[in-house]
């Protein structure tokens, strides 16, 4: 397991502020996500972790509104910025940010840490996830889209959730995401909670987003 602890990274970047009620989280977010393109037939090479989606937001609120975590350990699939994860760890979880790029994973660590909040870092790719422990929550936004990959995190979950454990996955209303959210009910036997949302980013010049949320526990 390569872990890691809360480094700098060699980006320009901006600060964007996520409001909760109550609560603000910063983050530090990359500045020109399109200079980090250097190859679009390349999946892996997508900067796709460095831009906070609107799934990530509509998470990170469910989080924040709807779980306790207190104590409890959360790993989060795919990172990117860390938002969902960073509320997990405001929520008082102990949290785990892994994800294939390392940028992401010390942007996610970082972010933790000018919200007030530590966390661990895993850096792994889904394909050959070294293990990482067992986890009370396994937590994704926007990251269960890719048929060829899901396999993959199937088995990550079914080796990182424990046994009484919950998973919260949400995305843009993909298809190939309800199909994992079935599958994922189906092999481990649970129940779910699904939210179909809409998430209002302002600074979107699309504006509204649908979002699900799926919130998935022992049955």
């Amino acid at each position: 397991m390569k872990t890691k602890g809360c480094e700098s990274v060699d980006l320009p970047l901006r600060k964007y502020v996520f409001a909760l009620p109550g609560r603000e989280v910063i983050l530090d977010v990359v500045a020109d996500v399109e200079s980090l393109i250097t190859d679009l037939s390349d999946g892996d090479k997508i900067p796709c972790w460095a831009e906070v989606w609107p799934a990530a937001r509509t998470l990170g609120r469910y989080i924040w509104e709807h779980t306790r975590m207190w104590g409890q350990s959360v790993l989060e699939l795919g990172c990117g910025l860390g938002l969902p994860g960073t509320v997990c760890a405001l929520k008082g979880a102990l949290v785990t940010f892994s994800d294939y790029n390392e940028q992401a994973v010390n942007l996610s660590l970082g972010n933790a840490a000018q919200n007030g909040v530590s966390a661990r870092g895993h850096v792994a790719d889904w394909r050959c996830f070294e293990p990482a422990g067992r986890f009370d929550w396994i937590i994704g936004s926007d990251v269960f889209c890719d048929p060829k990959l899901n396999p993959y995190v199937l088995a990550v979950i079914k080796s990182h959730l424990n046994k009484e454990g919950q998973i919260l996955l949400s995305h843009q209303r993909r298809l190939p995401t309800y199909e994992f959210v079935a599958r994922v009910r189906e092999e481990l036997l649970l129940d779910e909670i699904r939210l179909d949302l809409v998430e209002v980013v302002e600074e979107s010049v699309y504006g509204r987003f649908a979002v699900s949320v799926h919130h998935l526990l022992k049955r």
